[in-house]
């Protein structure tokens, strides 16, 4: 079994336009029916705040491979100097059940996480009527590893479209260091307010407790809603265009979906699957209208890229043979 760490994923590196083909590669397998994805269940102890969710799946097609991610998140770890959140994937063989490698890092996860807001930002740039010519703004709320690595993520697939990168976190080192990696163009902010008014892509990957945005989003604005628990009913009460990534499995645990199914009646049938979006092109935002994507997590897309990084850590002589 090939055993891959935080070091072995880095040795890879992060290349967006292969990661975000893998991701399409996978809403493939999911449109075809080519995959098994049981709803995670969630457990809790102590803390409710913290949860270990567990996520197996089956995923076919160029992928054909079984596995699980168990991702831990203790929002608390931090102040203690660990990472908020610790996880590992195990691979199985398809046909015998054999597991054939773990992956031992959180990094795997994020970048995951990054790969499927990049797959809609792409489909969202492709609309015809968001053929910008000219620079636009990110306004990032949270500044943690995820954010970080989103804006990784932005400066590859906007390029010289990446205007000005507004960045705010409750902890003013971790705004200035999202902000730096945004080169000139990054701005460290005191107050969320201050980017968002302005911003054509809203980017929120906070570990909140509280929904807290409580002013609708600009006119014609993409919210890349990595964080699911950030606003308040009133600044989603006219949101043209929703996308998600499983209707199941974001409509529930608290999740801003969730409340506007609660609050609003928000449907299955007004959202939009992401990969009716991607593959069959069944999106349309109207001119001027607002798309909120807000993606749950899904295991199979875990498993792709966990596959795509075994493949070329063993191209590569990475990570190491674990013996039965």
């Amino acid at each position: 079994m090939l055993y891959l760490n935080e070091t072995d994923l880095l040795e890879v590196g992060a290349d967006w336009a292969n990661l975000t083909d893998t991701i399409v590669n996978a809403l493939e397998c999911m449109r075809g029916g080519s995959y098994v994805q049981p709803i995670k269940p969630y457990l809790r102890f102590h803390n409710p705040a913290n949860r270990i969710i567990a996520m197996p799946a089956y995923i076919g097609g160029p992928f054909d491979t079984a596995g699980i991610k168990w991702i831990a998140s203790f929002p608390d770890n931090p102040a203690s100097g660990l990472p908020r959140a610790h996880s590992v994937v195990i691979l199985n063989d398809a046909a015998t059940g054999k597991p054939y490698a773990l992956i031992n890092s959180p990094l795997l996860s994020i970048l995951r996480t990054a790969s499927v807001s990049s797959v809609m930002l792409r489909r969202w740039l492709a609309l015809p009527n968001q053929q910008h010519d000219r620079p636009l703004n990110v306004c990032l709320i949270g500044c943690g590893p995820i954010g970080q690595w989103h804006v990784r993520m932005l400066q590859s697939v906007l390029g010289p479209r990446l205007g000005r990168l507004t960045a705010y976190d409750l902890s003013e080192a971790r705004a200035q260091e999202a902000a730096s990696l945004a080169g000139p163009s990054g701005i460290a902010a005191s107050d969320w307010r201050d980017a968002y008014a302005e911003a054509d892509i809203v980017l929120t990957c906070t570990v909140s407790g509280s929904r807290y945005i409580d002013i609708p989003p600009p006119a014609g604005s993409l919210l890349l809603h990595v964080s699911l628990r950030d606003y308040m009913p009133s600044a989603l009460a006219d949101i043209e265009t929703v996308v998600v990534d499983d209707w199941d499995e974001i409509c529930r645990e608290n999740t801003d979906i969730e409340h506007m199914y609660q609050t609003a009646g928000l449907r299955r049938e007004d959202s939009v699957p992401l990969a009716d979006a991607v593959i069959d092109g069944g999106l349309e935002v109207p001119d001027g209208g607002r798309l909120l994507f807000s993606p749950m997590g899904m295991a199979i897309f875990d498993l792709a890229v966990a596959t795509y990084y075994v493949d070329l850590a063993k191209e590569r002589g990475l990570g190491l043979e674990l013996k039965e």
